[in-house]
């Protein structure tokens, strides 16, 4: 039979096949006859096939790509469940009496990971994988893993009592990030998306190693979480396959009594500068609030660079005054969970736990609405939170929905304008409304736009990409008490300011120089580098201040930082997201003229990436764009595969070449591509140039760092020469 030859691996592969056996990558066509390179474009027919093969999640990519969704390293969370006591049962039972209980223990699980966007990419006989991260990317996938697990032990326990036949199942399970190699493989007969990584084999050492019914988690989920939930330091594990012990941690459960954002200690805090304009605003607001007029406020910035730092700030200044505050908050995976936000507000005046028994909430919710007069509220309040209705919610009950929706919007209008004035000024925050979902989106606007709007001031938090939304509600505000407050990075000499106070001490200048580079003024990436750095020793203190360790600038993003990153970067369009992985071997500046010969997306991708603000606005010459923050290039170029960036070096290298020659102007530029393409001799050569030029002009660190390379690529090509025969 004829074989087709990868041509990114050079694995030899049956004549037919759509997609290396070896690597994933789609085959391309050659002198054998010819066979597609990829998927035919998305049809309803395709669709359905697919959905058939694999994932919604992983049929959408491929969809979105024609089929060519090449391989990628990403920060993966990664669980492994085994079910325990399913072996006994086999030999206890015949296969179908074993599908019997087997199958809706699997629906169950399965379940659970759908609903926190996770994907399931294989069950192998009583064991369960689960990968969040992959093949799409949520900021908070390390909780949202860590939120599945507790919630699968709780669905086994229910569902283990509806199956047939006497049995005791539980779980083991292991959670662990890290990073993975993403991909799809397979042939025209079956197509497989998986990850593979030392990541994802110690999540199942470590759940080897749990107890029935626990939980351990690794060292890396363990730090991105540990503010959102309680663990048990379990010690330093000998796994197998591991050469060193790991530390582990016991998922105990999620912390609900966390305090608010008011309450929590000023020196927990991270420092609030460079918003004195931003708090002023808030502040006008709440003088007006306490004056008896309400109205609406809105603070809209991208991730990370200080929405809820000023909210805090707020809440405090507002309870120093004898406002009252309350706060619901929009969930990344709650855009089906209608009213959610709201019904966070109910439960958190009512003292309603989420597992209190449905009789006991129902009592609770009606004590805390008579309080304030609201008792005709609680028939719709009983039905949105599922709780049984009371004698006097007959009519309720028989209404038609769009009856009811008007019923519910117009029982939150009274019962918020009761608190407001029977408990004093009144603000109501909702959270990271980029995920309000569509019933509380027109809940808010019939709110802002009704007589009630006076009696509390409704303050609404949102990313970039929700601020479409919010200026359609703030059309529907009264007009004269809306305030928009747009958050910008923080400038240089806030940046000093906030270093300085995060490390109580003056930050060298070189320090500063490197964060505010890299960052862009973000004061979430500011604080994450800071600590990472600190957690790697790279920022060192003696008895003259604090030190940079050089050569750190070639660490990776902080894991926090590249998850906020890597969702962004997953949301967007398929030939925006080529362009930008693509732009990040360039380099911090990219010439258009090379991205464009690059990159076939360049010219659709670059106008999203600026409008979504990955590049900072081309200056009027247009010659070139720049990624927003450094770190954005480097999640970005993290992206890709190291053979995948040796490729993409080289041709840098060709096309700067080929645009500009290779003169002193452009031989740094040359020297690092051919480098990192690992071209050769060549590379020598213009790494020798390049550390000439750098000596000449006096250029110390940028001629060793040249000289040193080409020093390095030297022994290397004498080393596979000594090995020849």
């Amino acid at each position: 039979m004829a074989s087709w030859q990868c041509q990114s691996c050079g694995g030899e592969n049956p004549e037919g096949m759509r997609f290396c056996g070896h690597c994933g990558s789609p085959l391309q066509t050659g002198d054998a006859p010819a066979v597609p390179s990829s998927l035919p474009a998305p049809s309803t027919e395709v669709a359905s096939t697919l959905r058939s093969f694999v994932s919604h999640q992983v049929a959408e990519r491929l969809e979105e790509s024609q089929g060519q969704l090449k391989e990628e390293r990403r920060l993966v969370t990664a669980i492994f469940a085994d079910i325990s006591g399913f072996t006994p049962l086999a030999d206890r039972f015949d296969p179908e009496q074993l599908s019997e209980i087997i199958d809706p223990v699997v629906a169950a699980l399965s379940g659970v990971i759908a609903r926190h966007e996770g994907y399931v990419e294989k069950f192998a006989g009583d064991a369960l994988l689960a990968l969040f991260g992959a093949p799409v990317s949520h900021e908070d996938d390390a909780q949202r893993a860590l939120a599945a697990a507790l919630e699968m032990h709780e669905v086994l326990l229910h569902v283990r009592e509806t199956v047939p036949y006497e049995q005791n199942l539980s779980l083991h399970v292991g959670v662990n990030s890290g990073h993975a190699i993403a991909r799809v493989f397979g042939t025209e007969a079956r197509m497989d998306y998986s990850v593979l990584g030392d990541s994802i084999i110690l999540a199942q050492r470590l759940e080897s190693a749990a107890p029935i019914g626990e939980t351990y988690v690794g060292d890396v989920t363990y730090r991105l979480t540990k503010n959102r939930f309680e663990f048990e330091w379990v010690g330093e594990l000998t796994l197998k396959g591991k050469a060193e012990p790991v530390p582990a941690w016991r998922l105990v459960g999620e912390l609900t009594d966390s305090p608010a954002d008011s309450d929590i200690p000023a020196q927990d805090r991270p420092p609030l500068v460079g918003r004195e304009r931003e708090l002023q605003a808030a502040r006008g607001s709440l003088d007006e609030l306490l004056q008896g007029q309400g109205g609406l406020l809105l603070m809209i910035g991208e991730p990370g660079v200080g929405k809820s730092r000023l909210k805090q700030q707020f809440a405090l200044e507002a309870a120093e005054r004898g406002a009252r505050w309350m706060e619901g908050r929009c969930l990344s995976h709650g855009a089906g969970l209608t009213y959610s936000p709201f019904a966070q507000l109910l439960r958190d005046f009512a003292l309603i736990a989420i597992d209190q028994a449905p009789e006991l909430a129902a009592g609770a919710l009606s004590t805390a609405l008579a309080r304030v007069g609201a008792d005709e509220t609680h028939p719709y309040f009983a039905r949105l939170l599922g709780l049984p209705p009371s004698e006097e919610s007959s009519d309720v009950v028989s209404l038609d929905p769009e009856a009811f929706r008007r019923g519910l919007h117009e029982a939150f209008a009274t019962w918020l304008s009761l608190v407001g004035t029977t408990g004093g000024p009144l603000v109501v925050v909702i959270e990271d409304c980029h995920w309000l979902d569509p019933s509380s989106r027109a809940l808010v606007q019939d709110l802002v736009r009704s007589h009630a709007a006076g009696r509390f001031l409704l303050c609404l938090t949102s990313r970039l990409e929700g601020a479409a939304t919010l200026a359609e509600i703030e059309r529907s505000a009264i007009p004269g008490h809306a305030r928009n407050i747009q958050l910008t990075p923080l400038s240089r000499d806030a940046i000093e300011l906030f270093l300085q106070r995060l490390l109580e001490a003056p930050p060298p200048r070189r320090f500063l120089d490197f964060v505010s580079d890299r960052t862009g003024g973000n004061p979430f990436f500011v604080e994450e580098l800071v600590r990472s750095m600190l957690d790697e020793g790279a920022l060192v203190r003696d008895p003259t201040g604090w030190q940079l360790r050089r050569g750190w600038e070639e660490g990776t993003v902080p894991p926090n930082v590249e998850g906020v990153l890597s969702a962004r970067i997953d949301l967007l369009p398929r030939a925006a997201r080529a362009s930008l992985l693509e732009a990040s071997v360039i380099g911090r500046r990219v010439p258009l003229k090379i991205l464009e010969s690059l990159s076939p997306h360049a010219a659709d991708g670059v106008p999203v990436l600026v409008e979504r603000g990955f590049f900072e606005a081309p200056p009027e010459s247009g010659a070139e764009v720049e990624f927003h923050h450094a770190l954005v290039q480097e999640a970005a170029y993290g992206r890709l595969l190291r053979r995948q960036r040796r490729e993409l070096h080289r041709r840098v290298a060709e096309l700067a070449e080929e645009l500009y020659g290779a003169g002193d102007d452009v031989i740094d530029l040359l020297a690092r591509h051919l480098y990192l393409g690992e071209v050769g001799s060549k590379a020598i050569a213009f790494l020798i140039r390049a550390g000439e030029r750098a000596a000449r002009l006096f250029a110390n660190e940028e001629a060793t760092l040249h000289l040193t390379r080409a020093l390095e690529l030297a022994r290397a090509e004498t080393e596979q020469e000594e090995q020849l025969p």
